[in-house]
């Protein structure tokens, strides 16, 4: 069930949508809402060396103090005209290590797709990916542009029969207990990893039935030619979806992630929500 939703809250152009989409999802189950806004400044040393002036420092502190104030008022306003259960942090540090730390009392984290474009947000390239890796808990990410405040009636699936994949799956119970129609989109169906991975035909069928979720309807796209990314996303657009649920590949060698291709595509291309689990 999804009774406490965490919200990544600051003064970014997708602030907006994804407030809107975790402001939806909080009234659709009836759960509360977690704001959490990060104060993210340059480390300032008052008896040695510092890359910033005092007063140049001061006036980024109070400029800071008002961007926060200015978005608690906004997150505070929106949660009263939703109807929907508020609460507000301030923790200071750096967002990827914050962010897990305060989603992992919450049974999901929604966060902004990054934007290379965007110069008003303190997310770098890599954080919505560090965040999932190590937040323990879903994250749902949502596209930089667009509105979504209907997610989850039509689900599409990712599925490979991995270890990522059951994770997800099992992570998106609240989401597939309520949808009208899901989707199973299996890549390359053909291929060796593929093959070595089927245990008894129609068994992910049969646990849909026995969670007493909707029958699934299962798809398969060939990569060839398209890419994972490109793949999925089409499949998404086909079938009217407005939730990929997926598993996060990857791991971290000296902080720089490699990921599979799947995932970095969706990160860099989504078209609609995706919630992600690892």
């Amino acid at each position: 069930m999804l009774k406490r939703i965490a919200l990544h809250v600051e003064k970014d152009q997708a602030c907006t949508g994804r407030t809107a989409a975790a402001l939806a999802l909080a009234q659709r189950f009836e759960a509360e809402l977690l704001g959490i806004y990060i104060d993210y400044t340059w480390m300032h040393y008052p008896y040695g060396e510092s890359i910033i002036p005092s007063a140049a420092y001061e006036v980024m502190q109070q400029q800071a103090r008002q961007e926060h104030d200015g978005c608690h008022r906004q997150f505070e306003r929106c949660a009263a005209d939703s109807g929907v259960t508020a609460q507000w942090r301030n923790p200071g540090g750096r967002p990827d290590e914050v962010l897990p730390l305060h989603a992992r009392c919450a049974d999901l984290l929604v966060l902004s797709q990054a934007h290379e474009r965007e110069t008003d947000s303190i997310v770098d390239p890599y954080m919505v990916e560090n965040v999932i890796m190590y937040a323990g808990r879903p994250v749902l990410v949502v596209p930089y542009a667009g509105e979504y405040v209907s997610i989850g009636n039509r689900i599409l699936v990712c599925w490979d029969g991995g270890r990522e994949a059951a994770r997800a799956l099992a992570d998106a119970a609240p989401f597939l207990e309520r949808a009208e129609e899901v989707c199973v989109l299996t890549l390359d169906p053909d291929s060796e990893g593929m093959r070595d991975r089927v245990t008894v035909p129609g068994d992910l069928q049969a646990w849909f039935r026995a969670q007493g979720y909707a029958e699934p309807r299962s798809l398969t796209r060939e990569t060839a030619g398209l890419g994972y990314g490109n793949a999925i996303l089409n499949a998404a657009s086909d079938h009217s979806c407005d939730l990929i649920v997926m598993g996060l590949y990857g791991h971290s060698r000296m902080r720089e992630w490699v990921l599979g291709g799947a995932s970095r595509d969706m990160l860099d291309a989504m078209t609609v929500p995706v919630l992600f689990s690892h």
